[in-house]
């Protein structure tokens, strides 16, 4: 066999092509903490950052915690087949819709995620779509 026939071979075997990005962010209008987990060729990684009160009641800073893994093809089409359950391809690129007299002091979230088989981009603060929670459980559980 020459090198030549090994290698058309080799270029016509399919590929996993369920590659999956993902960018999820969740933080506190003031900074008080902040989540954010990142997803790319396969690397996982998970960012808890929050602060803690002194003994005077004032903010300490706190060194952040990471959790980093490697996301195998399957895990990645178990967790996109887990958020289209999820319904995250139903949400609304921005919540809410209208800032008519929303004062913003609470929690802003930025999500994205591009598969083969979803492309999402949604991002709001202080009004979340459905299954918010359950979505960030499933991808702060991985």
């Amino acid at each position: 066999m020459n090198f030549r026939f090994l290698l058309l071979i080799m270029l016509s075997l399919p590929v996993a092509s369920d590659e999956l990005e993902l960018v999820f962010r969740e933080s506190h209008f003031l900074g008080q903490y902040r989540h954010e987990i990142y997803i790319n060729t396969g690397q996982y990684i998970y960012i808890d950052d929050h602060f803690k009160l002194d003994s005077d009641s004032k903010w300490v800073p706190k060194t952040p915690t990471l959790k980093t893994k490697f996301l195998n093809t399957d895990e990645q089409a178990d967790l996109i087949n887990q958020l289209t359950k999820l319904g995250v391809n139903n949400w609304k690129s921005e919540y809410p819709e209208n800032d008519i007299a929303l004062i913003c002091d609470g929690l802003s979230f930025t999500f994205y995620l591009k598969s083969d088989k979803l492309n999402v981009y949604s991002s709001g603060g202080c009004r979340f779509p459905l299954n918010y929670e359950k979505v960030r459980q499933t991808l702060e559980n991985l």
